[in-house]
């Protein structure tokens, strides 16, 4: 297993850095740490100064100048990881988030370890997310550390809603958690049937569509008893972020599983995808599983 880690040198790097050594070390994956430097003739000059007239090479060493001081803590970090396999790396380039993303899809990462910085909404509005647009848009699933990290591998939470995509999620679980035999926790948030029709019909079609749920459930645990300690729970609510992270709060899961596909061109220009709003409304460790990576 190889995972990319994208490395800002902010205030939750370390939080990144130690949750991606406790992940690599339980999975015994490999690690590249990323670090990207917006190039510098992006930065803004004075009124009336031509970039032709910039001494290019006064830009290109201090761009070097910047590259090799970022690699040279990017090795104080691979030294931190040992014995966890980390290579460093540095790239001049922008935007963040499409190089993260590509740099994980051509190398062919299982994932993408994040920071969630907490961002007032101006900010959201005039900067941007650069952890939002990778989930959002990246084919390659994200692990996302805000509040809390991860400091141990013993107890999972996923959140299931019978798509296919979390079907593939909890397959990804069975096979690579087996070595571990952490608990596990499946939570599915009804939100009902939102149909316009008679009562009549609509009792008897949430009681048929309830009983399969019951045995896809059943199905599932008895498949993952077999080597793991597995659980259920079903909760009535229209709002899954919410009634997700308040049942996170009772179980103090060590991570959350979520599934997420690549969202549509309205959802990317407006948001509405439920993993985002987890990701927003979590302080937990998220693992938002992609599968066309």
């Amino acid at each position: 297993m190889k995972y990319l880690v994208s490395v800002d040198f902010s205030d939750i790097t370390n939080l990144v850095i130690r949750s991606a050594k406790v992940f690599a070390t339980k999975l015994d994956a490999q690690l590249e740490l990323l670090h990207i430097i917006a190039p510098f003739t992006y930065l803004p000059y004075p009124e009336g100064l031509s970039i032709d007239i910039v001494d290019m090479d006064i830009i290109q060493k201090a761009e070097e100048n910047a590259k090799n001081l970022a690699l040279e803590k990017l090795n104080a970090l691979v030294e931190y990881l040992q014995p966890v396999k980390a290579n460093p790396k540095v790239i001049v380039d922008t935007p963040f988030a499409e190089i993260i993303s590509q740099e994980a899809e051509n190398n062919n990462m299982d994932g993408i370890f994040l920071g969630g910085h907490s961002k007032n909404l101006i900010e959201k509005i005039l900067v941007g997310s650069t952890t939002e647009d990778v989930v959002k848009n990246s084919k390659v699933s994200s692990v996302v550390i805000k509040a809390k990290e991860i400091e141990k591998l013993d107890h999972l939470l996923v959140a299931y809603d019978f798509t296919n995509i979390c079907d593939k999620m909890l397959d990804f679980i069975f096979d690579t958690f087996k070595s571990l035999k952490p608990k596990i926790t499946l939570l599915h948030v009804d939100k009902g049937i939102n149909i316009q029709i008679s009562p009549d019909v609509s009792q008897t079609l949430e009681q048929s569509i309830n009983d399969a749920k019951l045995k896809k459930l059943n199905d599932i645990k008895n498949k993952f008893s077999e080597f793991y300690s597995f659980s259920y729970e079903i909760i009535n609510d229209k709002d899954v972020a919410k009634t997700l992270e308040e049942f996170a709060n009772k179980i103090n899961p060590d991570i959350i599983f979520v599934a997420s596909k690549r969202p549509k061109l309205l959802e990317r220009i407006f948001g509405g995808v439920e993993a985002l709003r987890i990701l927003r409304q979590s302080t937990y460790p998220l693992y938002i599983f992609k599968t066309e990576g």
